[in-house]
């Protein structure tokens, strides 16, 4: 049996496992909110903790001070935009969330990250789609980052705009697989993948969906990107190594993010929401960049 199946069979087991419980359990808000985003903060994070070490791989004239700079300058000039214009950061970090969460389901499913339609077409699967389809639960966050009122989404609108998505990302890839360009393995991977996502956002809260998506697919996929790319790159590259690379700037984001969100004691859930995205989006930019780099220039990803 392939690594691939292996490695899904688990994704899949633990999501599953991990969504039973909830239903079963049905903890209150606070113990859901506090478990999926420590499990974001702890499992999700690390996955871009190594974006330094990827870096001077690409550039061998840059060092690990300059690239700290570069990282938190954009970091800071993406925040200053938060400010200015929240609705438009939101959005922009939601159109690059979008790309970034598709570019790593399509090089792990399809192996073809080239095509730039087919990452955006499923990153709106995976991203836009759930929170369409979540909009009413979102909205207290929604409101606090626009400062103002945002009106709610029919429930009839709403599955029509995640049936449309759907099915515009399907006439995609079947279009690609017509063309010869995808195998018909990861047509039906990828099918199968979003009906999973579907299922788990119309049965759990967008929380605890999104967590089990952005910790046990997203994160550790790109992880074994990741750590493979290195290898490729470096016969000695081992795992024990790759978790030492990890350490300092996981350890460095857990703390930052902590202490922040300590000293601007958040007044409730949807506040709590929106500063613990903010920070999260101040490293998805440079990150989503890094990675967009990796992903084309790879030669051999297993």
């Amino acid at each position: 049996m392939s690594s691939f199946f292996m490695t899904k069979y688990l994704q899949y087991g633990l999501a599953l496992v991990v969504g039973s419980l909830y239903l079963v359990l049905i903890p209150g808000d606070d113990v859901t909110n506090i478990i999926a985003l420590a499990a974001i903060l702890f499992f999700g994070v690390p996955h871009g903790a190594i974006d330094h070490k990827i870096h001077l791989k690409f550039s061998k004239k840059s060092n690990v001070k300059k690239f700290i700079l570069i990282y938190v300058l954009v970091g800071l000039g993406f925040f200053l935009w938060w400010v200015l214009m929240p609705l438009k950061a939101l959005l922009i970090f939601i159109i690059l969330s979008a790309y970034h969460f598709g570019q790593e389901l399509i090089e792990d499913i399809a192996e073809t990250p080239k095509d730039p339609i087919l990452n955006f077409s499923w990153g709106l699967i995976v991203l836009v789609s759930p929170i369409i389809l979540k909009f009413n639960e979102l909205l207290p966050t929604l409101n606090f980052i626009g400062l103002q009122p945002i009106s709610r989404i029919p429930r009839d609108l709403q599955l029509i705009m995640v049936l449309v998505i759907h099915l515009l990302g399907y006439a995609y890839v079947v279009y690609l697989f017509v063309k010869k360009v995808l195998l018909k393995t990861a047509v039906i991977r990828l099918i199968l993948f979003s009906i999973y996502l579907l299922l788990s956002y119309l049965l759990l809260p967008f929380i605890v969906a999104f967590a089990l998506y952005f910790v046990l697919f997203h994160s550790i996929n790109a992880m074994r990107h990741q750590f493979f790319w290195m290898k490729n790159r470096s016969a000695d590259y081992t795992f024990l190594i790759f978790l030492k690379d990890l350490s300092p700037f996981t350890l460095l984001t857990i703390v930052g993010m902590s202490g922040l969100i300590y000293y601007l004691d958040p007044a409730d859930w949807s506040v709590f929401f929106t500063y613990f995205f903010v920070f999260i989006s101040l490293l998805t930019l440079p990150h989503a960049l890094l990675f967009d780099e990796l992903y084309v220039s790879k030669n051999t990803i297993h």
